[in-house]
């Protein structure tokens, strides 16, 4: 019975994630202002309740149990504070979005103007790619007879592996259509982003099967998914975030 209830709550958590992407993705190009504003308000929903786990586990001994030395607790709480801040800014924005109405987009992005699909793919990806993250690092932290350690596990490499599934529609779609013209140092650090989240994927799957898929175990693997190249993409998110903001704001509109 208890393996039952386990699996549920994992299985309702991978839902949840999922179907705010999906949520993202229909809304984000909505041309009512109360359908985006819902969107938004969901996402910082979403995202206030991961930043308050990380607050949780603050409290309830979880991180003092962490041997000395390990970083990880710290970088959960500098991320559970932009996670945070990420959740106020959406709830901040939501009277201005509510009354605007906005034209619609094209359904495929121009040189002039991303498209729904991209926008889309690009919030969708966004509403897994933190979760992902924010659950992986805390698998290093729990120990291996918790109950809510497996539930981060599972959800972990499920949306994980969604967020592959994402970053290939979205290779396949620029590779396809035009989009507005970035710089070329805002191309590379794009170009890497994708592939470090690749990376991920594929060094996740040779450390667990996820769905019947796995890749045959890699000396490296291990060192490589839970430390080198999430450190890389918690900077190349950093630096999308503060280099991007024009084109973040085309997209959110």
């Amino acid at each position: 019975m208890h393996k039952v209830v386990m699996s549920a709550a994992r299985g309702a958590m991978t839902s949840f994630y999922l179907g705010l992407a999906l949520l993202l993705a229909l809304t984000v190009n909505a041309r009512a202002g109360w359908l985006r504003a819902l969107g938004r308000l969901c996402a910082a929903t979403a995202m206030g309740f991961l930043a308050w786990s990380i607050v949780l586990a603050n409290q309830d001994g979880t991180f003092a149990a962490v041997p000395a030395g390990d970083r990880t607790p710290l970088l959960l709480n500098i991320e559970g504070g932009l996670i945070g801040l990420g959740a106020l800014m959406l709830v901040a924005s939501l009277p201005f979005t509510w009354r605007r109405a906005a034209p619609a987009p094209p359904f495929r992005s121009t040189g002039a103007a991303y498209g729904q699909i991209g926008r889309g793919l690009h919030w969708a990806s966004a509403a897994l790619i933190i979760p992902a993250f924010t659950m992986g690092q805390f698998v290093r932290v729990l120990p291996s007879g918790r109950p809510d350690r497996a539930e981060f596990l599972a959800t972990h490499m499920a949306i994980g592996l969604a967020v592959g599934a994402l970053v290939l529609v979205r290779l396949g779609e620029r590779l396809a259509r035009p989009a507005p013209a970035n710089p070329p140092l805002v191309r590379a650090a794009h170009g890497l982003l994708y592939a470090v989240l690749i990376a991920l994927v594929l060094t996740g799957l040779a450390l667990a099967p996820v769905l019947g898929l796995h890749l045959p175990a890699s000396a490296g693997a291990e060192a490589l998914h839970r430390v080198g190249l999430p450190a890389l993409l918690a900077l190349l998110l950093a630096a999308h975030l503060a280099g991007a903001v024009t084109v973040i704001r085309r997209m959110a509109r």
